[in-house]
């Protein structure tokens, strides 16, 4: 009603303020009156073609500045709002400019930079970034209100000060209001062809400046309240302009000009340098907020490229012209014009193609493409072809409407004399030589990177190249001045030695191939000396065999070689009464001993022939091995050196390298060779391989990962004579073997959930190359803080959740060989067992009975694998009615069958549940639980009468028939029909007649339910007015016992105290409070825990 009242109300006064209305004038204030001096004839200045910066100081108590300075301005800005722009800095006296209401504040100090002789006056008037005192752009006091329109057409004798480039800068600001703030942007372009860098000078200024009036109440204009610079306040901000637009924003508090948002004005001016001292810049473009020009199309972009994607181009290339025009005026453009394509050389322009312009909506664009065939054009080093893209239309700015475009020439290479990687140019025999090999490209296309060089050699007295002693990587090297190829040329042995020329070619990116550069006498390969070859030399033949006092004709291939001069080509002399002769064409020695050496232990002793060999060029000395055998003596020929890796096996059949002989000299036959004796002498060291023989073949063996070196392994061959050694060479090579880790101890690592473990890693990690100290190992897991290091290789290990937790280990060594390993931690918090509800379990729990008035036998048993140290089987009754638990009690160990007592003597009652719950801890200290109650709820015993006669079937004699309960004399007659109920012997009927049996048979039932009525009705009164004894709950439940207490969410309290002692046997309980039952309760509730609830002060 009070609602109703208030709109109504509200309403009736709103029409009556309504119709007031038309009988009050708005409110308005009258407008300042403008003397008739301060709007002056304006007569238009000349304009320079392009625009006009001019900066202004002046004072608000400075009559010249309002009298003729600001007008002046004024009337420039307004005659030529496109081309002139200028800014004010207005100090409060003109006696002292040099403020910061000026804007003369860091980093700018902008009248300081303008006046930099220190001195304070006003007007002073600056026209581009002029020196003060230059009459021709600078003017200090004023008079009439064209004062600087010379200045600004740049006639009479003064100058603008712009730079001769102005017009191919274009400049434009917006200024966007964004809630309390302004968001001012510069977009600026440079159209002059390539880039050009700039400083860009800017400033929020008030188009009428409130702010500072004069002292006459007229307003300067554009002055200045803030420099918009960088973001470190360290200057203007930089640009590098190119034909594309760049721009550059700042955000301001619109609260940063006096008159809001319509009232901003930013001004915006380009210099090539800036300085707040005195060093003056060129002036080259300027702009402020409020130009936009009306009518503008302007080339957006203009694009010269290979058709066929190439960075350059080759005479016959096809090439892409694409252009953009856009309106950028502010005014829809429909005056038409030309769109034309031009190829640009020097001063000659020859059309490519053209269109026509179409009606440009603002901001809307137009393209045009077409190609250009380069057949015929010179293609020059480190040249281009240049397109010039032209639009002829009406607009006011004609700066952009030309661009240029190039495409750059893609020449071929030239080489570059490669240099020998070093002061030395000498290659001595098996040795190479690097030479630095760099290329001009010749173009702005390819790079060194984009090149192949190819290097060939040939001997100065050949004609013949050859490439196939030259390697080339694939990448350079270096950087900067630096970066090359490296040649590596590596002659091969049987070179000739002498001096050798070199020639290069590059070739680019598409394939153009420059001229050979030949370099003469480029290096030299120097001769290499014959030599006597050892066991450690590739392709080494072994010993060779002779017989005693028997001319021998030995191959000395594999024995002398010299690494260019093959050795049929070589003279071999000696002294040594054994040498007989050397047959240079057949590369064999004749050889003659006259004795058997031995050693003490009679074996046959290696005998040498000195020997000269000479190429022609150099001579070497050197000697020969024989093993010097008797005349019918088993004979080797060498074995080849055997070379395996460390790990690894060799196996070598002997028989080819037997041979033996009878007595005569006559050689034996295949059988007889085959059933020589061979058998190990010696292997020396005797801890690197192990050597087995079977039959004539020899198997050897590493003995272990981590050994190399050079066994010698003599073999000794014998008949049923004599026998003969030769010696097996095998050298075992080093491979590195990362580090290894033992896992032992931690394949089944568990811990508990905050458990610390402490690794060792160096307890665990070895490394069969190198010292155990010197491995470098890291231990991480996936769940950052688990694994912390504690000491070099030594970690902590410990985490907050359970589950699986992976650990890896990194290993490696000094060599860099690096291995991984991971292994699985597992923590665990508490275990969770679950109860077989039908669906398996881990615990099994059976009762007897759940019924009221009874006392339940429950047995917990466990069917898992764990073996544990204690088990807890805690169980408890708690009442759903009443939400109270009143009878707890715990069981030590799994199958032992328990009774749960209720506290109440006649056992369960009504809303009674009986929960039970396990904890138990395993022999590793593991802590297991159930995962939730088990629970069961009292229920009524379960009542069966089949028969419906009223008498449960477990008390029924007859439960089948209705007619009968009772057989008291147990002959199988229900008493009902027996005439000797008490006399099992007869059973005929009573005296009783048929019709009155009916009648007496009702009047008994009737009175056993009468009897039954009363005995319940006593029952009942009896168990109302029974009270429950009071327990020993501090007994019963220890204080200590927080995993029991846990069980009955935060009711622990009730459970730590002593059950109040019964009240009287009065069937109403206590008596009430004067508040009345407590909320929630009954009056049976009452009568239970009354007592109980006045007794703990209002609170169970």
């Amino acid at each position: 009603m009070l609602y109703r009242m208030v709109c109504s109300t509200a309403l009736t006064l709103l029409i009556v303020l309504m119709s007031m209305g038309s009988f009050v004038e708005p409110f308005s204030e009258e407008p300042e009156p403008t003397p008739l001096a301060d709007v002056p004839a304006i007569l238009d200045a000349p304009s320079p073609g392009h625009v006009v910066l001019a900066e202004y100081i002046g004072g608000q108590n400075c009559p010249p500045c309002y009298g003729s300075a600001s007008p002046s301005l004024k009337n420039l800005k307004n005659a030529n709002s496109d081309e002139f722009v200028y800014i004010s800095y207005i100090p409060a006296s003109y006696g002292n400019i040099y403020t910061s209401q000026a804007g003369n504040v860091a980093p700018m100090n902008r009248v300081s930079h303008l006046s930099s002789d220190g001195a304070n006056s006003a007007p002073q008037a600056y026209f581009g970034d002029c020196a003060k005192g230059t009459s021709s752009c600078y003017q200090g006091g004023a008079g009439g209100t064209s004062a600087y329109d010379n200045f600004f057409s740049g006639s009479g004798g003064k100058s603008n000060n712009m730079d001769s480039t102005v017009n191919d800068y274009s400049m434009t600001i917006s200024q966007t209001q964004n809630g309390n703030n302004a968001v001012i942007t510069v977009e600026a372009a440079y159209n002059g062809g390539g880039t050009s860098d700039v400083r860009v000078i800017a400033a929020v200024t008030e188009d009428i400046c409130n702010s500072y009036p004069y002292a006459d109440g007229s307003k300067p204009g554009h002055c200045w309240k803030k420099w918009l610079v960088d973001g470190s306040n360290s200057g203007p901000i930089s640009m590098t302009l190119s034909s594309s637009p760049t721009s550059h924003s700042w955000t301001v508090p619109v609260s940063t000009v006096n008159g809001g948002m319509s009232n901003m004005m930013t001004v915006a001016w380009l210099q090539d340098g800036w300085s707040s001292g005195s060093a003056r810049y060129n002036v080259l473009s300027a702009t402020d907020s409020s130009m936009v020009p009306p009518i503008d199309v302007a080339i957006d972009s203009f694009t010269a490229a290979s058709s066929a994607g190439h960075a350059g181009i080759i005479a016959g290339d096809m090439v892409d012209l694409s252009l953009s025009i856009k309106n950028i005026g502010a005014d829809v453009y429909a005056d038409g014009g030309t769109i034309e394509i031009f190829k640009v050389d020097g001063m000659t322009e020859t059309s490519i193609g053209s269109t026509s312009v179409n009606n440009l909506a603002v901001q809307a664009s137009q393209t045009y493409s077409t190609t250009w065939d380069s057949t015929g054009e010179t293609i020059e080093n480190n040249g281009e072809t240049r397109f010039r893209a032209r639009i002829t239309v009406t607009d006011s700015i004609g700066s952009n409407n030309v661009r240029d475009g190039t495409v750059n020439h893609d020449a071929p290479p030239t080489s570059v004399r490669p240099q020998a990687d070093g002061s030395s140019t000498t290659i001595p025999r098996g040795g190479s030589l690097g030479f630095d090999m760099t290329a001009l490209p010749n173009d702005s296309v390819d790079t060194l990177d984009s090149m192949t060089p190819e290097l060939e050699v040939k001997h100065s007295t050949q004609n013949s190249w050859d490439a196939s002693w030259v390697s080339i990587p694939t990448n350079t090297i270096g950087q900067g001045e630096n970066l090359r190829y490296v040649a590596t040329v590596v002659p091969p042995v049987s070179a000739g030695s002498g001096d050798y020329d070199i020639r290069s070619r590059w070739t680019d990116s598409r394939d153009q191939v420059s001229d050979w550069l030949v370099t003469e006498d480029a290096f030299t390969l120097l001769n290499g000396l014959p030599t006597v070859l050892s066991p450690t030399d590739a392709g080494y033949a072994g010993v060779p065999t002779v017989k005693v006092d028997t001319l021998e004709t030995v191959s000395m291939v594999g024995l002398i070689a010299d690494a260019e001069t093959p050795l049929n080509q070589l003279t071999v002399t000696s002294n040594s009464p054994n040498f007989v002769s050397w047959n240079a064409a057949a590369m064999t020695m004749d050889v003659q001993f006259s004795a058997v050496d031995r050693d003490a232990q009679n074996n046959i002793r290696n005998q040498g022939i000195q020997v000269t060999m000479s190429d022609g060029e150099d001579q070497n000395d050197g000697t020969v091995f024989f093993t010097v055998i008797p005349n019918g003596a088993p004979s080797w020929s060498p074995i080849p050196t055997q070379t395996i890796s460390e790990g690894g096996s060799v196996a070598v059949s002997l028989t080819q390298y037997l041979s033996d002989t009878d007595n005569n000299g006559q050689d034996v036959s295949e059988n007889e060779l085959a059933s020589l004796d061979i058998h190990v002498v010696s292997v020396t060291p005797a801890d690197i391989v192990e050597v087995i023989l079977t039959g004539q073949t020899v198997n050897i063996d590493t003995l272990d990962d981590d050994v190399t070196g050079t066994v010698e392994v003599v073999l000794r061959s014998s008949d049923e004579s004599q026998s003969t050694d030769t010696t097996l060479t095998v050298i075992v090579q080093n491979i590195n073997d990362a580090p290894r880790f033992d896992m032992t101890g931690l394949e089944d690592l568990r811990l508990k959930i905050g458990e610390s473990y402490t690794l060792d890693t160096s307890l665990h990690a070895t490394d069969v190359d190198g010292d155990d100290a010197d491995i470098f190992a890291q231990l991480t897991s996936s769940e950052p803080g688990a694994v912390t290091p504690i000491a070099i290789g030594v970690y902590t290990m410990s985490w907050a959740t359970e589950g699986p937790k992976l650990v890896q280990v990194s290993l490696s060594d000094p060599s860099g060989a690096v291995s991984q390993f991971t292994f699985t931690v597992n923590v665990i918090g508490d275990i969770i067992m679950t109860w077989d509800e039908g669906n398996g379990g881990d615990l099994v729990l059976e009762y007897d009975t759940i019924d009221y008035e009874t006392t339940p036998k429950v047995t917990v048993s466990y069917s898992g694998t764990e073996t544990f140290t204690t088990v807890d089987v805690t169980w408890q009754i708690c009442n759903t009615i009443t939400g109270v638990c009143h009878s707890i009690d715990t069981v030590q160990g799994f199958d032992q069958e328990f009774q749960v007592i209720s506290v109440y003597p006649e056992g369960l009652r009504a809303g009674d549940e009986v929960k039970v719950d396990v904890l138990a801890t395993d022999t590793d200290g593991f802590d297991y639980k159930s995962v939730k109650s088990f629970s069961l709820l009292a229920s009524e015993p379960q009542v069966i009468d089949t028969d419906g006669d009223g008498v449960p079937d477990s008390e029924d004699a007859f439960p089948e028939d209705p007619t009968e309960t009772l057989d008291t004399d147990g002959d199988g007659v229900g008493d009902n029909k027996d005439a000797f109920p008490e006399d099992p012997s007869k059973s005929e009927s009573t005296g009783i007649s048929g019709s009155d049996f009916p009648l007496i048979q009702i009047l008994g039932i009737v009175a056993l339910f009468l009897i039954a009525g009363v005995g319940l009705s006593l029952l009942f009164v009896a168990r109302k007015n029974r009270v429950p004894a009071a327990v020993d709950w501090s007994q019963t439940m220890p204080a200590a016992d927080h995993s029991a207490n846990s069980m009955y969410g935060g009711a622990e309290h009730l459970f730590q105290q002593p059950v109040a002692p019964a009240p009287a046997p009065v069937h109403q309980g206590p008596p009430l409070p004067a508040s009345g039952l407590p909320p929630g309760w009954t009056m049976e509730q009452w009568a239970y825990y009354g007592q109980q609830w006045l007794d703990n002060g209002g609170k169970l």
